[in-house]
């Protein structure tokens, strides 16, 4: 897209749109008025972002796909922006021709028996094509776009300096963390051969847990792959969130959800090595109902200390500990106060669920116009309501987070949203205590030089846990239930004193109008 035409496509978005908002936020507006402009102004923002996004890509596209795949997003942000998963602006063949070349020493026609020229797929750095070697194998050739190399350092800069002017204009917001985290993740994702490396390595490490009917990540062909250009096995598949093709297909939804968080959770409690960019456009499901993982540039290491510190945390939750919590957040440098607003992020479902049943609005999956029925200063008024938790407690929280564990919590935020897409068919939690526990155990197994009595009774005591450890996962659904409904409570609090300001601010108007016509 011209840069013309984006800003033409964006000022008719704007006059198209924004009188419709403004004229419905006037001070006599109702709620429901006042709910359905944002949903128009969001509706209007969303596809000018979209607009900007394909037009500028790169880093811009990875921010829409990340904010697409956010449950607490505005309902138009999420279905606007999936379309920035696999399908991005594309770029001519010609840049990318020109780019294998350069990488591989080879040209298109001397590397393949075939090639189509149309990309199957276009996302945020690079663009995918489908070809079959002379062997006969198909194959999917990701490219690296070239502007984005060209481009990187000054997206980022700009990034980094929109973060400063919010720190400027709110002081409790900082986001100095997170664009350094973004600097880091994006040099990481610009190199093909780490993503080969780490591709390698997720499927070795799996390879005892899960077989190739259960889970599969496409081989690379090293010799046709360079830092920018990355030759791997081509396999077919339906993105995770496309329920209607799955179930079409015949395919387990339960199962798959279950497989998925298996996946995930023995990554980060198990072995300490995470994907961290499980969006649906990288997790596709074959016809038989196996798992293709893809797009493997980004990945984080948990050392052991880590890794046990994390489990320790989900333990607590699970349990239902909140001294245990509060010791597990506290070792991760986490103010312990801060444990149960911590368990709120990691656990509870959005707020959207709790909120949209109060508006009087049935929640329906792909229905844009579901109500987000509460303002972001209304959110925060409940949360420091409920948890005691203010702006700035919670960006010093994702300050004081270690780094490593940045990724890690997208990771679950994402894989909530999966089995949330998927009409969330299992409890997450037991899949999690599994695995965390298996973990814990990892650094813990008994030593040969135990006499008999002290193993004995450590069994015994791992029996016991275990039991007890089964109750509080049959109990948590329940539990994280009574939290919501608190959080519905002041929600309901807080749309009936914001219902009876907007009907005082009228009786205002009003009866000044009235004096006006006397």
């Amino acid at each position: 897209m011209r840069a013309q035409d984006f800003v033409l496509r964006r000022d008719r978005s704007r006059r198209r749109h924004f009188p419709r908002a403004v004229r419905a936020l006037g001070a006599s507006a109702s709620e429901d008025e006042r709910r359905a402009s944002r949903q128009i102004l969001w509706r209007a923002v969303s596809e000018r972002f979209l607009a900007c996004a394909r037009a500028l890509g790169g880093i811009y596209v990875k921010a829409g796909q990340h904010l697409a795949a956010q449950p607490i997003a505005p309902k138009p942000f999420q279905i606007v922006l999936r379309a920035l998963m696999d399908d991005a602006a594309r770029r001519p063949f010609e840049e990318d021709r020109k780019t294998f070349a350069e990488e591989t020493g080879l040209e298109i026609e001397e590397a393949f028996a075939e090639f189509d020229e149309t990309p199957v797929a276009s996302a945020s750095l690079a663009q995918v094509y489908r070809a079959k070697t002379f062997g006969g194998e198909d194959v999917a050739v990701k490219i690296q776009q070239r502007p984005v190399a060209r481009f990187l350092e000054s997206d980022l800069f700009t990034i980094e300096g929109y973060y400063s002017l919010m720190e400027w204009l709110v002081p409790s917001l900082r986001f100095g963390w997170l664009a350094k985290e973004t600097r880091r993740h994006m040099g990481e994702e610009m190199d093909f051969t780490r993503e080969a490396a780490n591709a390698l390595k997720a499927s070795k490490m799996l390879a005892d847990e899960f077989d190739e009917s259960e889970l599969k990540i496409p081989r690379v062909h090293r010799h046709l792959s360079g830092k920018r250009v990355l030759t791997m096995e081509f396999v077919p598949g339906v993105r995770i969130d496309d329920v209607e093709a799955l179930k079409g297909k015949g395919i387990d939804l339960a199962d798959v959800a279950a497989r998925i968080q298996k996946i995930f959770a023995q990554m980060t409690f198990v072995h300490g090595f995470v994907h961290a960019d499980p969006h649906p456009g990288n997790i596709l499901i074959t016809d038989k109902g196996g798992i293709v993982l893809l797009d493997h540039g980004v990945y984080r290491t948990l050392d052991d200390d880590l890794r046990k510190k994390w489990a320790n945390v989900w333990l607590s939750i699970i349990r239902s500990d909140d001294n245990a919590l509060r010791e597990a957040t506290g070792s991760l440098g986490i103010d312990p106060d801060m444990s149960q607003f911590f368990k709120l992020i990691l656990a509870v479902v959005p707020t959207r669920v709790v909120e949209e049943p109060l508006a009087g609005k049935s929640i329906k999956r792909n229905d844009d116009s579901s109500s987000d029925s509460f303002t972001v200063a209304e959110k925060r008024s409940v949360m420091k309501q409920i948890m005691g938790v203010k702006l700035e407690d919670q960006t010093k929280l994702f300050e004081t987070l270690p780094r490593d564990l940045l990724l890690v919590l997208k990771a679950n935020n994402l894989l909530r949203y999966v089995n949330e897409q998927l009409g969330s068919p299992v409890n997450r939690y037991k899949i999690i205590w599994k695995s965390a526990s298996e973990g814990l155990a990892k650094s813990s197994t008994p030593s040969p030089h135990d006499d008999v009595s002290t193993i004995k009774r450590g069994a015994f005591a791992r029996a016991r846990a275990k039991l007890g450890d089964a109750v509080a996962i049959s109990l948590l659904p329940l539990q994280l239930m009574l939290l919501k409904s608190q959080l519905a409570i002041a929600f309901w609090k807080v749309s009936k004193t914001h219902a009876a300001t907007a009907a005082m601010t009228a009786a205002k108007t009003s009866a000044a109008t009235n004096v006006k016509k006397k």
